[in-house]
């Protein structure tokens, strides 16, 4: 499954994306410290349940992945 997170701009969006992708004990798969705003890109995540992706271009960011674990995080992000 994969949704439309945020505008490139909306840096709030992106740093509850970032709580929520804590949230579930997910973690960049590559040591790198992720802040806002996310870097254009490709951004994996390995969490306990399976992977997730982060997309980051010019335009907006999207996140990618299983659609019980992309559920899981929209949900978090709206009650944050």
């Amino acid at each position: 499954m994969r949704i439309d997170i945020s505008a490139r701009e909306d840096t709030e969006a992106q740093s509850a994306l970032l709580e929520a992708l804590g949230e579930i004990g997910a973690m960049p798969e590559d040591d790198v410290s992720l802040e806002v705003p996310l870097p254009v890109g490709l951004h994996r995540f390995t969490s306990p349940d399976g992977p997730v992706t982060v997309f980051v271009d010019a335009w907006g960011v999207d996140l990618e992945g299983p659609d019980d674990l992309v559920r899981r995080v929209q949900a978090k992000m709206v009650a944050l």
